[in-house]
């Protein structure tokens, strides 16, 4: 897409209703779910870094000691030798500590218009140009959130003088508003401790814990007018209005994760916005323009938008409702894909919009709820879960060349390190660093309360360091970007190394360990406790790679590199169980939910360097644990199924991930699909769904595994008449650029990034294969 082309929308010819109703704008610290009626609009405001509690959270109950945790550790391990696992686990138990904290709401900011409520109104999302806007009553609104200016931009333009309200509200504590002869600025005090929903036996929220000092936070805006203005109680009142502009910054006392609040944040936002009171409206929606199209226009996919349903892409004043668009798609007996290819080029595009708006270099990492949280007891706390949803946040970067977006999650890992040393020497005695499966702003590293299959799972550090690599292993990154990643994994191997005991039969196994979440049957009741789980073994092995993939890039060597080439040897890779399925555990164990919505023990397979020769075992795995689950787990699976070259059977995985969930029918408790704004559902909703999604449409159009480009790998019957992608990216760092009609490729253009990533290359479609030489930045066209 180039030029003034307006892109892909979410549009909607009615209000709004409900905050799954709204739709989002964000640029990586200031996130802002816009809910708009004709004679209202509401700015339901986040900041990347506002959460409850502080550095001292973790440690408010004290601490476990090495000498606590060595003990622990030894019990569990006679009573696992011994079979009594259910008992090992209670006895390990000892490690847990409590919770992380929470991702909160923040305040609103509330427009009320003197107009008819009951006139007829349109309201877009513009992807490519990251702005919302909304046409009622002869009233036109734009809002957009400049990453480039750091500050949030509304402007009203109407038809004749109206009047307007503007209120600002919080539910945060100590709010304090300070009027200003041209805006305002609103004070508030965070929470100190914010427990999750599944601690019922916990106070929600506490605005005093001894030894946390919570955040502050202020929300500046600033208004130019021509009409007259009048105080109220909780704004101001605008009379005889024909255009207003709204310019607002968000700001905290947050400093860096894991630090110590400082600073005052009624400064920070005040500063930020003065700094952009030169600029005019249109030089900041240009400039803001620039910015967000660069990184969108990166990667582009056309699948023809023309299926069955007819042409129901173009974004004109005739395009039916988007949410309208997923109810008709999802009736059609064809399945959504068959009936509106489009649909899924546009939840493309709505995955790459939502990661570029949720995580930019300077902010926090896309939590659970990438920026956007309504509550202030959110589910699970929209906090990080490492055990396959932070990580799937950033499945886009590298395939759709969004590189920058990950920084944050290099800090984020950066600050684990640092933390978690402590605790890997205190609860493992071990080197490098530890995570588990939970972290927060404050970097929290300890397991966490509650049932051992996700608190006792100790590899959260080096899933983290694997996920990151992939940005180097597809040239995306520089070398001082590596010279980050280095120490955090050569730590996270230091670990790992130290977590592995050996067994009886010589091989090497992490101790303790479990499969993210799932459980086993044993004579005394459900566990999850074991040696050496799939997951774990998978992860060592491709952290391996990671680390000598680093050491050779920067031309660095440390003495982990000769560890990892003595233990990676004896740690066994995927094991095949008597049925033909993954061995998930340290033996054929019977799971107590053969349809468990995490697949860990795959991910070798995807998101790893894929799966080998073990396709035919991958498969009877995936068909165990069928198709239908929540949204995240419904696209790791497509991801799967599409690396596993069978396109049919992803799209009709991706079909589910397409579902209107808000449409009566009863799917169970871990079903997803999407709600009417597009948020993928959990449900609840959770981002990772819409951002796993992405990864797995990329899988289905072209891919590296084993040294060869594959082109097409598995393209479903319904997306293959007429399409066109460009900007994928593949290992080693090879843009893939593609046209197709009826399955077939009609043009085919790659391009190397770099030295790294070029020389010669093979290609494969189906039966076909070239051989090529590709320089470095230059385009090399194939013969099809």
């Amino acid at each position: 897409m180039t030029g003034d082309h307006p892109g892909r929308e979410l549009r909607f010819s009615r209000p709004s209703e409900g905050w799954l109703d709204g739709l989002p704008l964000g640029n990586g610290r200031t996130g802002a779910m816009v809910l708009a009626a004709p004679d209202r609009l509401r700015l339901a405001l986040n900041d990347t870094t506002a959460w409850s509690g502080g550095p001292g959270s973790a440690a408010r109950r004290g601490t476990v000691t090495a000498e606590q945790a060595a003990h622990a550790r030894a019990e569990a391990g006679r009573l696992w030798d011994q079979g009594r696992i259910v008992e090992a686990e209670r006895a390990l138990a000892v490690l847990q500590q409590d919770y992380v904290q929470s991702f909160l709401s923040l305040a609103d900011l509330v427009l009320r218009l003197g107009v008819d409520p009951g006139a007829s109104l349109v309201r877009a999302l513009s992807l490519r140009d990251g702005e919302h806007r909304v046409l009622a009553a002869g009233v036109r609104q734009t809002t957009f959130v400049s990453a480039v200016d750091r500050v949030l931009v509304h402007r009203l333009t109407a038809d004749r003088p109206i009047d307007v309200d503007l209120e600002l509200a919080t539910r945060l504590g100590e709010p304090a508003l300070t009027r200003l002869p041209d805006g305002a600025v609103l004070r508030m005090t965070l929470p100190a401790d914010v427990a999750p929903g599944h601690e019922p036996g916990e106070p929600p929220l506490r605005w005093q814990v001894e030894g946390v000092s919570p955040l502050t936070a202020a929300l500046a805006v600033a208004w130019a007018h021509d009409g007259t203005r009048a105080d109220t109680p909780a704004g101001v009142r605008l009379t005889g209005v024909r255009e207003l502009e709204l310019r607002l910054v968000t700001a905290t006392t947050f400093d860096r994760i894991g630090a110590a609040p400082s600073g005052v944040a009624a400064d920070r936002a005040t500063a930020i916005l003065a700094a952009a009171a030169h600029a005019t409206w249109a030089e900041l929606r240009d400039r803001h323009r620039a910015d967000h199209r660069g990184l969108m226009d990166r990667f582009t996919l056309d699948l023809g938008d023309l299926g069955d349903l007819g042409d129901l892409g173009d974004p004109g004043p005739g395009a039916p409702d988007t949410d309208t668009r997923v109810l008709r798609a999802a009736a059609h007996p064809g399945g959504p894909l068959a009936a509106d290819p489009g649909l899924l080029a546009l939840l493309t595009d709505y995955g790459r919009y939502l990661l570029i708006a949720a995580s930019r270099p300077g902010g926090l990492p896309a939590g659970l709820q990438g920026l956007w949280n309504d509550d202030l007891r959110p589910p699970w706390s929209a906090a990080y879960t490492l055990n396959i949803n932070t990580e799937m946040n950033y499945w886009p970067a590298a395939p759709t060349g969004l590189a920058p977006t990950a920084e944050p999650l290099l800090d984020l890992a950066e600050a684990l390190a640092e933390r978690g040393a402590d605790t890997a020497r205190r609860l493992y005695g071990a080197r490098g660093w530890v995570a588990h499966h939970n972290t927060d702003a404050w970097a929290y590293t300890a397991p966490t309360a509650g049932d051992a299959s996700w608190a006792q799972w100790p590899m959260g550090g080096v899933w983290l360091v694997r996920q990151l690599d992939e940005l180097r292993r597809c040239d995306l990154v520089d070398d001082p970007w590596c010279r980050r990643l280095w120490p955090v994994a050569v730590g996270a191997a230091e670990f790992a190394l130290d977590l592995l005991a050996e067994r009886p039969d010589g091989t090497l196994a992490t101790w303790p360990s479990t499969s993210p979440e799932n459980r086993f049957h044993t004579g005394d009741g459900p566990a999850a406790l074991t040696r050496g789980s799939g997951m774990d073994r998978a992860l060592l092995h491709e952290l391996g790679g990671t680390v000598h993939g680093l050491a050779a890039r920067l031309g660095l060597w440390h003495p982990v590199l000769a560890e990892l080439e003595a233990a990676l040897p004896r740690v066994p890779g995927p094991v095949t169980a008597p049925d033909g399925t993954l061995q998930e555990w340290d033996l054929p164990r019977p799971e107590t939910e053969p349809q468990h919505r995490h697949v860990s023990h795959l991910v070798f397979a995807y998101p790893g360097s894929g799966p080998g020769g073990r396709h035919a075992a991958v498969a009877a795995t995936l068909d165990r644990r069928g198709d239908d689950s929540t949204g995240w787990s419904v696209a790791w699976k497509a991801a799967l199924w599409a690396r596993l070259g069978d396109g049919e059977r992803a799209g009709r995985v991706l079909g589910l991930a397409l579902r209107p969930v808000w449409d009566g029918r009863s799917r169970g408790p871990h079903a997803g699909g999407v709600y009417r704004n597009l948020f993928a559902a959990h449900p609840p909703f959770q981002i990772d769904g819409n951002l796993g999604l992405v990864g797995a449409v990329a899988e289905l159009l072209a891919g590296e595994v084993d040294g060869t480009i594959r082109l097409f790998p598995a393209l479903p019957s319904a997306l293959a008449g007429r399409g066109a992608v460009t900007g994928l990216i593949v290992r080693p760092g090879v843009a893939v650029d593609l046209q197709w009609r009826d399955g077939v490729p009609v043009r085919v253009a790659l391009t190397a990034r770099s030295p790294r990533s070029a020389g010669p290359r093979e290609v494969r479609w189906r039966d076909r294969v070239w051989r090529v030489v590709l320089p470095a930045g230059e385009p090399v066209l194939l013969d099809c």
